[in-house]
């Protein structure tokens, strides 16, 4: 696990955009999984180092990605959806970082430009990262990755957000897997482009 953060995720709060009526059953979710393993402050003397402990707090970190995207399991797709009411695969992205203070563009096209590339290789793939699908270069759908070879995204085909393997068969309607992105080692330095497209994008 990366472990460049120094925010503490103790400290995670919601983005003020999003009504708190609206985040309040993903809060515990989110509140429960940072309890369970956020680290103790190491004592004087002992044999942790800084760096360790930035390395718990990033595992942290991705966890909490991981709990909140599980928690929208069997929310309804909605074109153009970005809430519990509904998502899109875009909208659910960028719900989900939000509620770590990860903002992004709306579209996929345009989330599939942010912070790091990562090789198509499930070997090298961490919980969190954002997973790109299209063809011929043009990234129509996203997916967030939570570990094991498998997916979090909001399907069109099943109506719903759902838990997938990542590694499926060709299928017609499903977009092959063409490349994959890294947020959370970036995002002290993150710069989100401007917006030029508020339709959203392959949802």
């Amino acid at each position: 696990m990366c472990g460049t953060f120094a925010v503490p995720v103790s400290a995670v709060a919601m983005p003020q955009w999003l009504p708190a009526r609206r985040l309040a059953a993903d809060t515990v979710v989110l509140r429960d999984s940072l309890a369970t393993i956020t680290p103790a402050s190491p004592t004087i003397g002992s044999p942790s180092s800084a760096a360790s402990v930035m390395g718990a707090r990033a595992r942290a970190r991705l966890d909490s990605v991981v709990a909140m995207a599980r928690a929208q399991l069997d929310k309804r797709y909605r074109f153009g959806g970005e809430s519990p009411k509904g998502f899109d695969c875009s909208g659910l992205v960028r719900y989900v970082m939000a509620a770590l203070n990860v903002q992004l563009p709306r579209t996929a096209r345009e989330q599939a430009r942010i912070g790091k590339v990562v090789p198509t290789d499930t070997a090298q793939l961490r919980p969190g990262d954002l997973l790109l699908f299209g063809r011929k270069g043009r990234v129509t759908h996203i997916a967030i990755y939570v570990g094991d070879g498998r997916m979090v995204h909001a399907s069109t085909k099943a109506h719903r957000v759902v838990e997938r393997p990542l590694l499926r068969k060709p299928a017609k309607g499903i977009p092959p897997w063409i490349g994959a992105r890294r947020l959370l080692a970036t995002t002290d330095s993150l710069k989100v482009p401007p917006r030029r497209d508020s339709l959203p994008d392959g949802g």
